[in-house]
């Protein structure tokens, strides 16, 4: 670096974060390392050892803010991508180069392009994927699929023996297993029994099946048989045109509502439909517009997958037409499988090898006939003893009056014997409604101080904070880059008030608002619904009754004290908090107000440029300044205790956490707290004008 001859970056540091991150588009891995470079530059320049003029900090902002470039790329994922086909041209492969006009496997091909240059803001577009008819679709699709949207579950659905996409699509599952099923409880079955056709018409059309060079997942039809299938040669068009219109006159009598004739291709069907235009309740040939219901439909094969028909009649499957390759033999069974209940197959000339010659004996494919389903290993269920299972009914009933008798007044328990901190004899409890003066010690202020100063350092006297960071550590770079993720959905999606706190659920997650005091609150947030906020050792609820209200607009969710107003978007879950009179105090950020990963978690403030914030240290007026800085503010190797955050404002954070807990206020890295440990958010908002007030409050929290 200039006039300090510091080495800012090495070369192995960027190699080893390119490596440790090869899912970041080219964009986000370069903002990265800006903003790594920049921030050592920025311990650089703030020393006090060399000193820089104005001038040449501006300079030098602009070199090292942007030194890997501007993050910014300019071409077009179009002609990238266009390029690309080119240069495939090129190198003697015969492809086509789309211009206007898109495939899916063009569209995936620029989803994955754009994913890997451009995004810097991912996007979580889904959880859960269902595919159906999933052989349609090549390995290309299912690998880009698979890296833009990583982290989702599947469904996927199919039947490799209806591939008719000849050059591409699926004709077994075994690379896409190998690619999405991974995980503990992923699972391959196979769905074997058949409810659309009779047993004639599923032994002819496997009988097709095995005229092909793949294996096959051969079907076991419900018990329903019908008529045979009917092969009827014919002399010429004429004959079959009239057979064609016997057949489907006869179908018509026996009260079969949906009759299909299936072609070879549109210009057959286009042929046929006018040939049969005579015959009644023939549908007009429009196939990409027509809906599909009672009567008679003259289709092409490839429009026909998926469907399904009383009786279907198969025009003309001559040699020429269906020549025996593994392409045409999945057409054809498609077109025989169409049939419910009756299949016939007019034909003239030539009629197809794959109806005529029988599979040879020694030519007999492979079949997945052995193998069996596999079930996905089912989430382990602890099993209690009678013992256990009474112990948690006791403990749920306790919780429950705890609940319910939280408003009223405390249950009052006499023992006949009971040892009070500060005196030096046993003090009976008298029986109700005896006053007896001797036994009230003289000096119950005294009595009332060291008994709640015990009780208050008893619940974390003893415990030491594990954290390898002691308290004020500067943390290195690698520490404060959040990690690459998928932003979640913390929209509002319902609101359960209780007397105890305010629960606000968003598909993220469940945000809960508890008042401790009027002027202290406590916030958690745990991923899922459904999920477990765990006590700390810090309260979890008042100790006495605080009055406060909840409201619901349209547009957002309000809890009220006498002292503090807190508001929570529901557009994007973020929590505001204002005083009483509306002053505006702190929010979080509204583009991404927390991050839970694991044990991690990211809690995304958004502090005022000019806002002073400060952190507290072991001694009573050790206080050190946070204010565009990033430091360890929990005490590790140290007593447990909890770490507070206040502001100029009036305002101040302590975080409910046993472990490392990181504080971040630079710019390139972004403002947040950071903890590691329960793996959810569990933080106090204390509002006081007043310093002193609120860290007295702060030092009530321990239970």
């Amino acid at each position: 670096m200039e006039k300090t001859g510091v080495r800012l970056m090495r070369p192995a540091m960027i190699r080893e974060y390119l490596r440790d991150n090869p899912l970041l588009s080219m964009e986000s891995k370069i903002l990265m390392l800006n903003k790594m470079l920049y921030a050592r530059y920025e311990n650089v320049i703030t020393g006090k050892v060399i000193s820089f003029t104005e001038k040449e900090r501006k300079i030098l902002d602009k070199k090292y803010s942007t030194y890997f470039g501007n993050g910014k790329w300019n071409g077009s994922v179009r002609t990238f991508y266009q390029n690309f086909l080119r240069a495939q041209q090129q190198e003697g492969i015969p492809i086509e180069i789309p211009d206007t006009s898109f495939d899916v496997y063009d569209l995936a091909a620029m989803a994955y392009i754009y994913k890997r240059i451009k995004e810097t803001d991912p996007v979580r577009e889904a959880s859960h994927v269902v595919i159906d008819e999933a052989q349609d679709f090549g390995m290309m699709v299912y690998r880009c699929l698979h890296y833009c949207m990583r982290g989702c579950t599947y469904t996927v659905m199919g039947d490799t023996s209806q591939n008719i996409h000849f050059g591409q699509g699926l004709n077994d599952w075994e690379e896409l297993r190998r690619l999405i099923l991974r995980g503990t409880y992923d699972a391959f079955g196979l769905l074997r029994k058949s409810y659309r056709n009779t047993v004639e018409i599923s032994e002819f059309a496997t009988e097709i099946l095995r005229h092909g060079d793949f294996p096959i997942y051969p079907v076991e039809p419900i018990i329903r048989h019908g008529k045979q299938v009917k092969v009827q040669a014919s002399a010429d068009t004429v004959a079959m045109k009239d057979a064609a219109a016997n057949q489907i006159q006869e179908w018509q009598k026996n009260g079969y509502e949906t009759i299909a004739v299936i072609c070879r291709d549109e210009t057959e069907a286009k042929e046929v439909s006018d040939l049969l235009q005579d015959t009644p309740n023939l549908m007009s040939y429009t196939p990409e517009r027509s809906q599909f219901g009672e009567g008679i439909m003259v289709l092409p094969v490839v429009y026909t997958k998926g469907l399904e028909f009383d009786a279907v009649l198969l025009w003309n499957p001559t040699k020429e037409q269906y020549p025996q390759d593994n392409g045409h033999i999945k057409l054809l069974y498609v077109a025989a499988t169409r049939a419910l209940h009756e299949l016939t197959v007019l034909y003239q000339d030539t009629l197809t090898d794959i109806i005529v010659t029988e599979v040879p004996k020694e030519k007999h494919m492979q079949e997945f006939q052995t193998e069996s389903l596999q079930k996905a290993k089912e989430y382990a269920k602890p099993v209690h003893t009678q013992k256990e299972i009474e112990q948690q009914r006791r403990e749920e009933g306790d919780r429950d009056r705890q609940a319910r008798g939280y408003l009223g007044p405390r249950k009052i328990q006499l023992k006949k014997e009971q040892e009070i901190a500060g005196t030096e004899t046993p003090v009976l409890i008298p029986k109700p409604f005896e006053v007896h003066q001797a036994l009230i010690p003289k000096n119950r202020n005294q009595l009332k101080k060291s008994t709640d100063k015990k009780l208050k350092s008893s619940a974390i006297d003893g415990l030491v904070n594990p954290s390898p960071y002691t308290y004020g550590t500067f943390p290195p770079e690698s520490h404060l880059q959040v990690k690459g993720h998928s932003r979640g959905n913390f929209s509002v999606k319902w609101v359960k008030k209780t007397k105890q706190y305010l629960e606000i659920a968003s598909a993220a997650g469940l945000l809960r608002l508890t008042p401790i005091t009027p002027t202290t609150i406590r916030i958690n947030f745990v991923k899922g619904v459904t999920g477990t906020i765990q006590d700390t050792n810090w309260k979890a609820q008042a100790d006495t009754a605080v009055t406060w209200s909840a409201k619901e607009s349209r547009s957002e969710v309000q809890l009220l004290t006498d002292r503090i107003l807190i508001r929570v978007e529901k557009a994007n879950g973020a929590v505001q908090f204002l005083s009483r009179d509306g002053k505006k105090l702190l929010t979080e950020n509204p583009s991404e107000p927390r991050l839970l990963l694991d044990t991690q978690t990211w809690n995304f403030f958004a502090w005022d440029k000019n806002e002073r914030l400060k952190s507290k240290g072991v001694l009573a007026d050790d206080f050190m300044d946070l204010s565009t800085k990033a430091r360890y503010i929990s005490f590790g190797q140290k007593k447990l205790r909890m770490p507070l955050v206040l502001s100029n404002k009036g305002y101040a954070i302590g975080v409910a956490a046993g472990s490392t807990v990181l504080f971040c206020n630079v710019r390139t890295y972004g403002q947040y707290i950071y903890t590691q440990g329960t793996g959810q958010i569990d933080y106090y908002f204390i509002y006081d004008e007043n310093q002193e007030r609120i860290i007295e409050q702060y030092r009530n929290l321990p239970v």
